[in-house]
């Protein structure tokens, strides 16, 4: 396993802009090894959750970092004052980070889905920047279908 290059010194002295939440009963979001993973459900194979690694692999500084520099996502047709949707990579992973209270605090996962070619450009430099660009094209491969521009 590869762990980001960021100096751990960064992460230490780094004082959050944005805030996480990790809400009350979200531990289905949280996995008890160093790697994220996307979990499928026998039942319904179309129902996936995002488990993110221990936290002892990816503590909160690290995680408020990545919220930090997050690449913000669309908002789709509705005109909202707020930022609804963050976008960031680390290990080669895509997290998506949603708000639930108006762009106050966001909640993060790895993330599986839609998204735009585009974004998907601007997440891979990001990738490049942090040496993880396999790990990231392995992620998109099996995780990710493009749409857009």
């Amino acid at each position: 396993m590869r762990t980001d290059d960021t100096p751990a010194g960064v992460y230490a002295k780094h004082k959050p802009k944005r805030r996480y939440d990790k809400g009350e009963r979200r531990h289905k979001h949280v996995g008890k090894s160093a790697t994220a993973e996307i979990k499928f459900f026998p039942e319904n194979p179309r129902c996936w959750i995002g488990i993110c690694p221990s936290p002892r692999f990816l503590p909160d500084t690290v995680r408020d970092c990545l919220l930090d520099d997050a690449i913000i996502g669309e908002n789709g047709e509705r005109e909202i004052d707020f930022i609804k949707k963050l976008y960031n990579v680390y290990n080669g992973v895509i997290y998506e980070a949603q708000t639930s209270d108006r762009g106050f605090s966001y909640h993060g996962y790895p993330y599986r889905g839609k998204l735009a070619s585009s974004l998907i450009r601007e997440l891979r430099a990001v990738a490049k920047k942090k040496g993880c660009e396999s790990e990231f094209d392995s992620w998109v491969k099996e995780h990710i279908e493009k749409h857009g521009s």
